[in-house]
């Protein structure tokens, strides 16, 4: 949907011939553009290797095509008193789009209003927390108050909730040092203090494990070295197949979330349940003594030891004292497990269909969050997102042909489990969701939307967020094809129901990001509202489509 003028494509373009453009890395262009510094020394040779490749590619597989591209008209351009006599006609689809574009930039107050109250006055929401649960209910609140049909809870349940306490650690030898920690979630206590001799476990691979195994009994464990981190890249220019989550990731290695990592991560889970080292140490991948807070267990169960997260100044030196000698330290982790089941809620409310009542396009986020700051960012952006797009789309009285849904789900940050309850719960009316949309990384701008790979869906797409890109204000780059994971849209994808995310500029996410900073101040107001613009558009033209979006086919195992 990027438009470029200035170069010799559009000459074709404006003939009617596809005339397309690459679009590049700025690279140093803005210093040698037209300037005596074009010169040979400032070419980036693999990166111009790599524009030879994808010009190739581009020719053979488009000359391989069994028909022409096709091809748009040519500007109308009617003479001067044709021009005059000639209304033009409306299109509804553009003009509701317009209208509600601007119902939810006039809606901003409220917006900043409805944040400002569940980050200070409800503030952190932990699945299965008194906190969610009143967030839960305020959010069906808003809903009925907006007139919203069908507004409800839809309760599922978890093994145990969790209340957070204190953790304090120091090095005692060979130096005095105050540790700053954090307790992980569903972790057990240590019952007081506990001192001991530190136990590095380092690796990199499966295999690496072994040679641990039966040495972590009574042991105050570290786990892991502390990995050199890179800061997320502009999610539109990450190479193929990299992460475009925008969180800090390590140099050189896999995506967080590839099959190694998973493996990897449940054999310490086991080992650590079976050998029950006195405590457990995790380095935060954070700076500037930020913490992560994140679970070390599955199912809402307690974790196999004390476990807790220590700023990665901390930890840093902690390794490089124990790879000098033995190290001393003292270590308070606290945490309270329910020991019984708790009721958790995903929160649904509906624009019901004027056509195709059983059809469905649905928008959500999560409404969970971790605990260390207020919940503002991950996702309270994106809860607030849903809601002002659903405040909109109703003040304006929109009659879409099929039904829109809003979903705030819970339990994401844990596995994404509320969703998975969700897909569960609704097996039977899986065909009919025509397509689903998540907001979930932060309170940068929504780039673009990410189709899962879906290649059937994105000629659909592109004209449904059409708009959003001639909007100047939104400025939607055309749909991608990437596949992320780690959200609420991705057991709608498993289950073969087309699940897209919302692609968006980091915007400090790397920092905020399960931290002690994740709280209102870091909230950028136009960009947040241009998400909820973005949600509300693709609900209401996708709603609008003629036939439902096309669909991959589920993946073997989702149930």
């Amino acid at each position: 949907m990027m438009h470029m003028s200035g170069t010799d494509h559009l000459s074709f373009n404006e003939a009617g011939v596809p005339g397309f453009w690459a679009l590049q890395n700025g690279a140093e262009y803005s210093k040698t553009h037209h300037s005596q510094s074009d010169t040979f020394d400032k070419v980036w040779k693999d990166d111009l290797n790599e524009g030879a490749q994808v010009l190739a590619a581009w020719a053979y597989n488009t000359a391989q095509l069994q028909e022409m591209l096709p091809r748009r008209a040519l500007p109308y351009r009617p003479s001067a008193d044709a021009a005059k006599a000639e209304a033009p006609k409306p299109d509804p689809i553009v003009e509701m789009d317009t209208k509600i574009l601007e119902q939810v930039k006039s809606d901003q107050a409220e917006l900043k209003s409805n944040m400002k109250y569940l980050t200070d006055r409800i503030g952190p929401r932990l699945t299965g927390s008194p906190q969610l649960d009143r967030a839960s209910h305020w959010m069906l609140e808003r809903f009925k108050e907006l007139g919203l049909s069908n507004a409800h809870l839809e309760p599922w349940t978890i093994a145990n909730s969790w209340t957070r306490g204190p953790a304090t650690g120091r090095i005692l030898a060979p130096t005095e040092v105050t540790l700053t920690m954090a307790t992980a979630g569903w972790s057990p206590s240590t019952n007081g203090t506990i001192r001991g001799a530190v136990m590095g476990l380092a690796y990199d691979k499966l295999e690496d494990l072994d040679k641990y195994r039966g040495k972590l009994k009574g042991a105050i464990v570290l786990l892991g070295h502390p990995r050199e981190m890179e800061a997320p890249g502009n999610p539109m220019t990450t190479p193929w197949g990299e992460e475009t989550i925008p969180v800090a990731h390590p140099k050189g290695e896999a995506p967080y979330v590839s099959g190694e990592y998973r493996k990897i991560r449940l054999a310490l889970t086991k080992m650590i349940s079976g050998e029950k080292p006195a405590a457990v140490l995790i380095g935060s991948e954070k700076e500037y003594g930020l913490l992560n807070m994140s679970t070390y267990s599955r199912d809402y169960q307690p974790a196999g030891a004390p476990v807790a997260y220590v700023a990665r100044e901390n930890y840093r030196q902690l390794w490089r004292l124990l790879d000098e000698g033995p190290v001393q330290v003292e270590v308070n982790i606290e945490g309270k497990l329910s020991g019984k089941p708790a009721e958790v809620y995903n929160t649904v409310a509906e624009i019901p269909g004027s056509e195709k009542l059983d059809e469905v396009v649905i928008i959500g986020a999560h409404l969970d969050s971790c605990d260390l700051g207020t919940g503002a960012t991950d996702n309270g952006t994106g809860s607030m997102a849903v809601l002002a797009a659903a405040r909109a789309l109703q003040k304006i009285g929109v009659k879409p042909k099929r039904t829109i849904r809003f979903v705030l789900f819970t339990g994401e940050e844990q596995g994404l489990v509320g969703s998975r309850a969700y897909v569960k719960a609704h097996q039977s009316e899986l065909g009919k969701i025509s397509g689903v949309l998540v907001h979930d990384s932060g309170t940068g701008k929504v780039l673009t939307v990410g189709l899962m790979g879906n290649y059937a869906a994105r000629e659909t797409i592109d004209h449904a967020l059409y708009p959003l890109g001639r909007a100047k204000e939104v400025g939607l780059m055309e749909p991608t094809l990437r596949t992320e994971g780690g959200s609420d849209h991705v057991p709608f994808d498993e289950a073969g129901v087309p699940g897209f995310w919302c692609v968006q500029d980091p915007a400090d996410y790397d920092k905020t990001h399960h931290s002690q900073a994740d709280t209102i101040e870091r909230v950028r107001w136009d960009d947040l509202t241009e998400g909820a613009q973005v949600l509300a558009v693709f609900a209401y033209n996708v709603a609008e489509l003629p036939e439902m979006l096309p669909r991959k086919a589920a993946k073997k195992g989702s149930d």
